[in-house]
């Protein structure tokens, strides 16, 4: 029974993992396009009240939690890392996409975080725009749209 409840655990994590990365990223673009609009643009669209991005935020932490889970799963059958440092595509999986992905979440928080803190709505705006524009821009060189796009 507990290979059962670990298969299933995966298979629904892997699921969930691959699922989550549209609505992360339509998000993501979504708040970047808004936060656009109030620095650059003008626009008195609310961004600070909107829950935009805090979703955007969230979504994010459960997509790394998913990936979490399953680089652990996978990266436990592994006993000669050198073996993936040679291959490219166990170099990609296991090095280069969790690391990229990791960086871009962190940025996402380290900007929410910081344009909390700013009064100004269009400067809080330009930080929000700066931060998840880089970690939209490192999600999308680093995500398998390969895998991704295999239904």
């Amino acid at each position: 029974m507990g290979t059962f409840v670990k298969t299933k655990t995966i298979n629904m994590s892997l699921t969930i993992h691959h699922y989550l990365p549209f609505l992360l990223l339509f998000m993501l673009v979504l708040s970047v396009v808004k936060s656009f609009l109030v620095s650059y643009a003008g626009k008195d669209l609310c961004l600070e009240k909107c829950k935009i991005l805090s979703i955007t935020m969230i979504l994010a932490h459960l997509q790394l939690v998913f990936g979490i889970i399953l680089f652990y799963k996978k990266s436990s059958e592994i006993l000669d890392w050198s073996v993936v440092m040679s291959n490219t595509d166990s170099r990609y999986t296991f090095i280069e996409h969790p690391l990229m992905m990791l960086l871009a979440i962190i940025l996402i928080s380290v900007g929410r975080v910081k344009a909390k803190k700013i009064e100004d709505s269009k400067k809080s705006a330009k930080t929000i725009f700066f931060y998840f524009f880089i970690a939209l821009i490192l999600i999308l060189v680093r995500t398998p749209f390969d895998k991704l796009l295999v239904f």
